[in-house]
């Protein structure tokens, strides 16, 4: 194990030893001794301002799937930014504003949404994404609308989505040929916008209802048509012959005819969010604005609230609720599976959580509140803060500042004692009981560290602790431009490279860097370089493996951005192999991936590779088969001593030397012939027909050996045979 890994290791056993203690001994403090409000703290993770970004105006913040450190953020004027690491690219992924009507007064973004198969190569929706926008109506456009009609309706605005696609080349620039309008929505007030687009995240692929795309369209109870009622809609938006979206035949109202078939959720009015809020029930937690009420409503889509009031009633409230997110990270406890409510007082910040069932019946719902989880204090956020909540595919929660354009992670940081909050009370029993915990902690520390320094020891020695923290395979996408990352058991990559960002390739065996193909000069790739390569693979091959004793080949990556990606392609520890491809095999791939890398980064220093010549089956080659024959050995030697003729009795010592020199002399013809068999024809053959002589010869006589050495010929009887071989050879 290198000492980087190890290292690294330590560092995580200590972390975790270090929280695990503080943990038991708050544990064992009365309940009310510390302040939830000071678990929580802000972690800056980027700065979203950039000088060749003026008035950003952020939107919405979405994670990138196929990258764990960026996220995608749009802009209201129409651009879609990536966040890669720390900071925002400066240079859009995409501009909509290019396609804005010369005659149009207005054009915001509103929302944005990436396919369910956004990172899966080679599926149905890899690198497609939604977008939602308000312009001026555009009475050109071909594209399907939906509007309602009425004498008194001016439906001066168009609601846009349309679908775009990355560049197959390069994951980071969208290509704008594959803009496709998916259908407008025609709007009498520009404050009708779609404020967001979602695919339910717990249907999966063999689901009947997968990559059904949810459309929250906002409403007002003055409008009494149905689609500006306060809408959800629910559509397939894949192109199916000339309609460019379709409706589901499940849709609520399908048989309703003064109901649009695309809608699945009626009368909504002020609709700011909806989420799933569990992965076995067709309910949809809506947060709306009903009636000058902020509620939180559950409804199966079979709802129509504009006759009817709201009956499941989640929460109500008389301040507005920004934002709803249900937690499923990890990282903080005793905020899973709970939902998070987003609001503001008196320009202070607060977030509440409320834990719920499905199953409740309205009762228990009304006697659950929102319990206060972490007043913002203004040392952490400004006073007049503008607040976008997000989280990414781990379910961990984000958060972004639009006034001072910083992107922050929500931790959990370990308790002070000066943050403790007790009264007097709680203080003399905390007295009376100090020195028995600083005992009982204090031996609790000891059995830890002991625990933990005996399991890092033994996953230290633990060569599928190595293989688990490594990628475990790559896989070459179709069109040879990208690789994906895979760890062990995994069907789905875990990180997608573009080959042209790969500035360095190096192949690790034992820990020893054995070959390296990069940009410079003497890095590229060649033919003499793949013997060397190999040369070394096969010795490290012929190398017995003891218990004990570790093989180990890994591939080193290297991308322009200096992030490191380590693949452990074999492993073998004394008789076990733990990776799946045998040595051979892995061998073969490595030199394959040696030539390609070298093609592409590094071209004008990586030869042409030589094509492998066709080889004869080695019957037609004139050279017997290389199989062990089924017919027993004293059977073999009656045979030869049956072709042998009789001669006179010969030492073995001198019929070992007779062999040696007969060796060196094939060797020295097949040197000598190999040095002329680029001059002329008749020199290739003459080595050929030398090869075929040597290795004949030398599967003869280990024939030979092998029958005197296990007692079926004598050294007369070896003699004979051996010189009989020779003359037989010889005389082809």
């Amino acid at each position: 194990m290198s000492s980087k890994r190890y290292l690294c290791n330590l560092n995580h056993f200590i972390t975790r030893a270090f929280v695990l203690v503080v943990s038991l001994f708050t544990m064992m403090q009365p309940f009310d001794a510390y302040s939830n409000e000071d678990g929580y703290q802000l972690t800056k993770v980027a700065q979203l301002e950039h000088q060749l970004i003026s008035q950003p105006n952020w939107q919405q913040l979405i994670a990138n799937p196929s990258n764990k450190q960026q996220h995608f953020i749009i802009r209201e004027s129409g651009q879609v930014y990536l966040i890669d690491g720390d900071e925002v690219n400066p240079k859009a992924i995409l501009d909509m504003s290019v396609f804005q009507q010369k005659d149009s007064s207005l054009f915001k973004l509103t929302a944005i949404e990436l396919h369910p198969n956004f990172s899966l190569r080679d599926q149905a929706g890899y690198g497609t994404f939604y977008t939602a926008h308000i312009e001026t109506v555009n009475k050109n456009s071909k594209t399907k609308r939906l509007q309602e009609r009425a004498d008194d309706l001016q439906l001066s605005f168009d609601t846009v989505i349309t679908e775009w696609q990355f560049s197959a080349v390069n994951h980071q620039k969208v290509d704008v040929n594959t803009k496709r309008e998916v259908l407008r929505i025609g709007v009498p007030d520009n404050l009708m916008v779609i404020k967001q687009m979602s695919f339910n995240p717990y249907i999966k692929s063999w689901n009947d209802d997968f990559g059904l795309l949810y459309v929250a369209l906002t409403g007002n109870e003055k409008w009494q048509q149905p689609l500006y009622s306060g809408v959800i809609l629910r559509i397939n938006p894949a192109k199916f012959g000339l309609r460019s979206f379709r409706v589901p035949a499940n849709n609520p109202y399908m048989k309703n005819s003064k109901v649009n078939d695309a809608i699945y959720l009626l009368g909504g009015q002020q609709i700011e969010q909806f989420i799933w809020p569990g992965k076995n029930s067709d309910h949809i937690l809506v947060s709306h604005q009903y009636e000058n009420k902020y509620l939180l409503s559950l409804t199966d889509g079979r709802n129509d609230w504009r006759s009817s009031a709201v009956k499941h009633i989640l929460y109500q409230s008389d301040d507005a609720i920004h934002h709803v997110l249900m937690y499923q990270g990890r990282q903080l406890p005793l905020l899973r599976s709970k939902l998070l409510l987003l609001s503001q007082k008196e320009q202070h910040w607060f977030v509440d959580s409320l834990a719920f069932n499905l199953s409740d019946n309205k009762k228990s719902r009304d006697e659950k509140k929102p319990q206060l989880v972490w007043p913002i204090t203004s040392q952490q956020l400004p006073t007049k803060s503008q607040i976008i909540l997000s989280s990414n595919h781990d379910g961990e929660i984000f958060l972004l500042e639009k006034t001072i354009n910083v992107l922050f992670r929500l931790t959990q940081q370990a308790l002070a004692n000066d943050n403790v909050v007790v009264d007097s009370d709680i203080n003399s029993t905390i007295e009376t009981n100090s020195s028995d915990n600083s005992l009982f902690i204090l031996l609790l520390i000891l059995v830890l560290l002991g625990t933990v320094y005996y399991w890092f020891k033994r996953k230290g020695n633990s060569v599928k602790a190595i293989v688990r923290e490594q990628f475990a395979s790559l896989e070459l996408s179709e069109s040879c431009q990208q690789i994906g990352l895979y760890h062990r058991h995994q069907s789905n990559a875990e990180t997608i490279i573009d080959i042209v960002n790969i500035v360095s390739s190096e192949i690790k065996l034992n820990e020893q860097c054995v070959s390296v193909v990069n940009g410079e000069i003497d890095h590229g790739f060649n033919n003499e370089k793949e013997q060397d390569l190999r040369a070394i693979f096969g010795h490290e091959k012929t190398d017995k493996m003891v218990d004990g004793k570790v093989r180990q080949i890994s591939l080193l990556l290297t991308d322009n951005r200096k992030n490191t990606y380590t693949v452990c392609l074999y492993m073998r520890k004394g008789s076990n192999r733990i990776t799946k491809k045998p040595y051979v095999k892995v061998i073969n791939e490595l030199i394959d991936w040696c030539w390609l890398i070298g093609e592409k980064i590094n071209a004008d220093n990586t030869d042409k590779r030589k094509v492998k010549s066709i080889v004869l089956p080695k019957e037609k080659a004139g050279i017997k088969s290389d199989k062990k024959s089924t017919t027993p050995l004293h059977h073999q030697a009656a045979d030869i001593r049956s072709e042998t003729p009789k001669m006179d009795n010969t030492s073995e010592a001198l019929v070992t030397d007779e062999i040696s020199s007969t060796l060196k002399i094939v060797n020295e013809n097949k040197h000598s012939a190999e040095q002329s068999g680029e001059e002329s024809s008749e020199a290739h053959s003459k080595v050929y027909q030398n090869k075929v002589i040597n290795t004949e010869l030398v599967n003869a006589l280990e024939k030979l050996v092998n029958l005197k050495q296990q007692g079926f010929l004598t050294t007369d009887e070896f003699s004979k045979a051996k010189e009989k071989l020779l003359k037989d050879l010889f005389e082809k």
